[in-house]
């Protein structure tokens, strides 16, 4: 598996981004943007594969023990605190809010949302990123590792919560609320057009996907750090 992903894990991240534009453009005969899109991606792929400069500092590894227990138990977090809180807090005879403190409280909502052919690759997409990615990559500083490690792993919770909640129910059940200025804690979220959002704690896990991308910069820019087990001695 190790030498599969240090030949082709890169490709199939490019391709798996344009398959959904390959597969728009079979449906409607339009190829336009899916051919301008594997350009674009085939060509940053071809500048970190050919130039020493552009290449990511890291390494395909096996993950020992400790970090797969690591992931495992931070994936697992997600799915309790997500579903628990839903055990907890949604009452389906409760439409009105109730303010725990200022900005935020319960509120029970279900939001229809059908289960598409999308959610389907999108979890597939991010078990490749997040779940082969998280194990299977190290970077050259352990800290970068650790924060790779669990922001994957809420990424992968975040994304199974909603999705499977709208393959079972045909749509989510929201429990909390936001309002004011801490509906910015989910930018996609926020509007100035609304006074306050419902949401569901999976929804701030699923936002953990933007950090590896910040890891992934950073990269270049942290000094390696001297060569250790990472995890090895924090958790066991």
């Amino acid at each position: 598996m190790i030498v599969f992903f240090r030949r082709y894990y890169s490709l199939g991240l490019v391709l798996a981004l344009v398959a959904p534009l390959w597969l728009d453009a079979v449906a409607s005969g339009a190829a336009h943007d899916a051919l301008v899109w594997t350009g674009v991606l085939l060509g940053c792929w071809l500048l970190i594969k050919t130039l020493p400069g552009f290449r990511i500092r890291g390494a395909w590894l096996e993950p020992s023990a400790a970090e797969a227990s690591a992931y495992r138990r931070c994936f697992l977090a997600v799915l309790l605190v997500d579903f628990g809180s839903k055990a907890l807090f949604f009452r389906a005879d409760r439409f009105a809010k109730v303010e725990i403190f200022k900005n935020f409280g319960l509120h029970s909502v279900f939001h229809e949302t059908p289960f598409e052919a999308f959610h389907v690759f999108l979890l597939l997409y991010f078990a490749y990123v997040f779940l082969f990615g998280a194990l299977y990559f190290r970077f050259s500083s352990a800290l970068l590792d650790r924060l790779w490690l669990v922001s994957s792993a809420f990424a992968l919770g975040g994304a199974l919560a909603l999705t499977g909640e709208r393959f079972v129910f045909g749509g989510v059940h929201d429990s909390f609320y936001f309002a004011g200025p801490l509906m910015w804690l989910c930018p996609p979220c926020a509007s100035t057009r609304f006074v306050s959002y419902a949401w569901t704690p999976a929804d701030f896990f699923v936002h953990a996907a933007f950090a590896p991308v910040v890891i992934l910069i950073a990269s270049y820019f942290v000094p390696a750090a001297e060569p250790e087990k990472p995890l090895q001695s924090e958790i066991a």
